[in-house]
C-alpha cells in the first residue's frame, strides 16, 4: 500500500468479513492453491521455495502450500471464503489448468478463447472466474484498509449482472517466461513463480478522498493487472465475444537485457 495515504481516509473494517459484515475468521490463499501446488511440487519445497516482499531484498523461505505466509490476514469469514465462493474457485481452477497446459500456443496466439476452455457455458464460466479475480482483489483491498465499493458487492451477490469500478486485464510478461526456461534449462529447478505487486493509491483533487487503486498478480508469467476506480460505473475483463486478449511485452528495463545477467544464480 501507498504509505503516504492518509489514516483518516482508509477504512476499518473492524474485523468483519468485507463481503458479507459477519465475523471474519478465514484467511484466503494470496493464489490460489492449487496454483502454488502446480507450480511448486514435493521436491522444490525440500530445496527452497521464498517469497521476496516488495521493496525489500529479505527472502522468507516457504515450508508448504499451507504456510500462513501465503495467505491473507483474516477478512473474510468461512462461509463468504468456501460456501458461496466455491463455484468461482472451481471455475478458476479449470482457467489456470488451461493457462498452463496451453502456454505455448497461448503465447504464440496472444489470446485466448474461452469457449475452448470451458465449452458451450463459456460466458457463465468466464464470469465466475472474473468473481474469483474480484474476491481476491477485495481481498487485498480490506487488508489495506480501502473500502470496497458497495457496486462490487452488488455484483458479487448477483444482484446486478454487470461489474462496476473494477476494470481488469491480462498480459504476459515475456521476462518472466525467459526467466523460467533459463532457470529450468540451465540450473535444473523446474519451478513456477507467482507475484502480487503493491496497491498504488490515487487520491482526488482535494486529497480528501481515495480516487482509484491500482495493482496486478500473476501466476508465472500471466498477469492480472487491476483498477478499482471509486467513480467508474463501468469495469469487467476485456472481452471480444469469446476471446480475451493476452498482449505479451517485457518491462522496459529489461526489454534489451541478457536473462543471463539479471539471473542471481548466474550472478552470485
Amino acid at each position: 500500500m501507498d504509505v503516504s495515504v492518509p489514516s483518516e481516509l482508509l477504512y476499518d473494517y473492524q474485523g468483519k468479513c468485507w463481503w458479507c459484515g459477519s465475523s471474519a475468521d478465514s484467511r484466503e490463499h494470496r493464489y490460489k492453491k492449487s496454483d502454488v501446488v502446480r507450480n511448486f511440487q514435493t521436491d522444490i519445497w525440500k530445496t527452497g521455495v521464498v517469497r521476496v516482499k516488495s521493496g525489500s531484498s529479505r527472502e522468507e523461505y516457504i515450508q508448504g502450500a499451507n504456510s500462513r505466509k501465503l495467505k491473507f490476514a483474516k477478512v473474510l469469514c468461512a462461509r463468504c471464503n468456501n460456501e458461496r465462493s466455491q463455484v468461482f474457485d472451481r471455475s478458476y481452477d479449470i482457467f489456470a489448468q488451461y493457462l498452463h497446459s496451453e502456454e505455448e500456443l497461448i503465447v504464440s496466439a496472444g489470446e485466448v478463447h474461452m469457449r475452448a476452455v470451458f465449452g458451450t457455458d463459456w460466458s457463465e464460466r468466464t464470469a465466475e472466474v472474473l468473481k474469483y479475480f474480484v474476491k481476491h482483489a477485495c481481498c487485498r483491498l480490506a487488508e489495506d484498509r480501502v473500502r470496497i465499493p458497495d457496486g462490487v458487492l452488488d455484483f458479487l451477490n448477483d444482484t446486478r449482472p454487470d461489474l462496476p469500478h473494477m476494470s481488469m486485464d491480462m498480459s504476459i510478461n515475456l521476462s518472466v517466461r525467459d526467466m523460467t526456461a533459463h532457470m529450468r534449462d540451465v540450473h535444473g529447478i523446474d519451478g513456477g513463480s507467482l507475484w502480487s505487486g503493491p496497491h498504488q493509491v490515487w487520491l482526488n483533487s482535494t486529497k480528501t478522498a481515495i480516487k482509484s487503486v491500482n495493482s496486478h498478480f500473476g501466476i508465472n508469467c500471466y498477469f492480472l493487472g487491476y483498477s478499482c476506480d471509486m467513480q467508474s460505473n463501468s469495469g469487467g475483463l476485456a472481452l471480444q465475444g469469446d476471446r480475451l486478449a493476452m498482449p505479451s511485452y517485457r518491462p522496459e528495463s529489461l526489454e534489451d537485457v541478457d536473462i543471463r545477467d539479471v539471473c542471481q544464480d548466474c550472478n552470485p
